[in-house]
């Protein structure tokens, strides 16, 4: 099913009103029927299905009082769908058939926007592939990152400018076989680029037939570093868990200009992927890390002076602490509790999981703390978008929504601004600000911006 949104239709491509044939016309339940099923299609934005119904609508039941109206509604699902002949050849046959249709004057707007090539001659779509469950357990995740794609490729398609866009959609299944299929769905049906699937498996194996098609697959949430890994076309907005010690120790280093850092994780948690990184990145940048301490287990964090050694850790600058687990905010707590206690307390690093502090975010300020974050919305800045999806889906946005509204304009920015190679442009793209996500690639395969947060007053507030 080829899911398209060119709200480029303006007013004058609006839907017909349904009461608008000859009085002497039969209504036929048939053709009826198959009107109404279309209007449901087209107001979904599945213009491939809309223009099936129409059409049947419209021939397959001899003159009715559907014909006309019908004819037009084949005419501006074709023309949504980036189909320009089959709208120009739909169009025509109302225009020539019947003069005195009062659909005719919007038959010839339909005409003259397919005939330059869409609204301002903007040429042929762009196919954008969607690739996301629509049923079981994952299906609200991605009916609202669908949203917030279709909110995107809205506002492109309302511009001025660039060329128009079209959505593909499969569903994925919420699996890695049903993500492949769904890959090489949206590609036989000419996607240029692809959004989706939600999860590393998924997109692990649909990676692998767009990396196949050498059709780009941008992967919102994918977290596993195989994903892309050795591959040119699959890129995860998502960093991955070592990325995210990368940008820590890069803003450690390079912002803070800290020299002597030490590291603690749980082993065996993707806190110790991170805390790895963290070292590597480190030293890479000159820095010099004095341990790298493994804790046997989550409880140990509340004991951080005794596992490390105060002398170690008040020989340090700042230690990265990077918690994971359901109870992640309460071993941060518990680790700034111990170094809180020593007389020379190195600075906090933290990771996503700091920013739940509750109880101990004055600990956390008058330490210093600090910490990595992936989504942050600056006061006011989803309001716009917020009263957009409200209206669309009948209910307020989340963050999935604006996962998918963000990566979505990231992605046809590159398209504007490419000049060849869609996969090389997402690669060397300068980092971009979304509405609550930050992407920049660095030559990569990988997100690696992050936005960094501090404890200020015991709330915690973007410092970069």
């Amino acid at each position: 099913m080829r899911l398209v949104c060119l709200l480029s239709l303006v007013a004058a491509l609006a839907v017909a009103p349904v009461s608008a044939q000859p009085a002497d016309a039969e209504s036929i339940p048939g053709a009826e029927a198959a009107f109404q099923n279309a209007l449901a299609s087209y107001r979904v934005g599945d213009y491939a299905e809309a223009e099936r119904l129409f059409s049947r609508a419209a021939d397959e039941f001899g003159y009715n009082e559907r014909t006309t109206s019908a004819t037009l509604m084949a005419a501006k699902s074709a023309y949504a769908e980036g189909d320009f002949d089959r709208a120009i050849a739909a169009a025509t046959r109302l225009v020539a058939q019947y003069p005195e249709s009062r659909y005719v004057d919007s038959a010839r707007d339909v005409l003259a926007l397919a005939a330059q090539g869409g609204p301002g001659g903007r040429g042929l779509p762009f196919d954008l592939g969607v690739v996301l469950p629509v049923g079981g357990i994952d299906g609200y995740l991605g009916q609202a990152l669908f949203n917030g794609v279709r909110i995107a490729v809205d506002e492109h398609n309302e511009g001025a400018s660039g060329r128009p866009v079209r959505m593909v959609f499969r569903d994925s299944g919420g699996n890695g076989e049903g993500a492949r299929l769904a890959v090489e769905g949206v590609v036989l049906e000419g996607a240029d680029g692809i959004i989706g699937p939600l999860f590393s498996d998924e997109a692990e194996t649909a990676g692998a037939a767009a990396e196949a098609a050498s059709v780009v697959l941008l992967a919102p949430l994918a977290t596993d570093e195989g994903v892309s890994m050795g591959r040119r076309y699959v890129f995860q907005a998502n960093p991955t868990f070592p990325a995210r010690g990368r940008a820590m120790a890069r803003y450690a280093v390079g912002r803070l200009g800290l020299d002597r850092l030490g590291v603690a994780s749980v082993g065996g948690t993707l806190g110790a992927d991170m805390a790895g990184a963290f070292g590597t990145e480190a030293r890479r940048l000159g820095a010099r890390v004095a341990f790298e301490e493994t804790l046997a287990n989550a409880e140990a964090w509340e004991d951080l002076d005794r596992e490390v050694g105060a002398s170690a850790l008040q020989g340090v600058d700042a230690v990265y602490l990077p918690v994971t687990g359901r109870d992640a905010p309460r071993y941060a707590a518990d680790a700034l509790r111990s170094l809180d206690a020593l007389n020379r307390a190195p600075r906090p690093l933290g990771n996503t999981e700091w920013e739940g502090l509750s109880t101990s975010t004055a600990r956390a300020t008058r330490l210093g703390a600090v910490f990595t974050q992936d989504f942050f919305v600056a006061p006011g800045a989803a309001d716009a978008f917020g009263r957009t999806y409200r209206a669309l889906a009948g209910i307020g946005q989340d963050r999935l929504s604006l996962i998918g509204y963000d990566i979505a304009r990231f992605l046809l920015l590159q398209i504007e601004e490419q000049e060849g190679d869609l996969a090389e442009a997402v690669r060397q793209a300068s980092q971009y600000d979304g509405v609550g996500h930050r992407f920049e690639f660095n030559g990569g395969q990988v997100n690696e911006a992050l936005f960094v947060l501090g404890f200020r007053d015991g709330q915690a507030v973007l410092l970069e």
